[in-house]
């Protein structure tokens, strides 16, 4: 998947292990290369990224 903030698609990996954030439906995502930790979540039928800590990085 590519992140939302700098565009990368090989360093996002999968964080299992955050609580509340774990179901499989929307699962935390992590890009090693800019740290943004986000999820892709359905509301009312409206596909929204859901930041949960900013990037470490700008994206440029």
């Amino acid at each position: 998947m590519k992140c939302p903030n700098c565009g990368s698609r090989t360093e996002v990996d999968l964080d299992m292990h955050s609580s509340g954030f774990s179901a499989e439906h929307s699962p935390v995502k992590e890009c090693g290369a800019c740290g943004l930790v986000w999820r892709i979540k359905v509301e009312a039928g409206e596909t929204l990224v859901d930041i949960i800590k900013n990037a470490d990085t700008l994206k440029k």
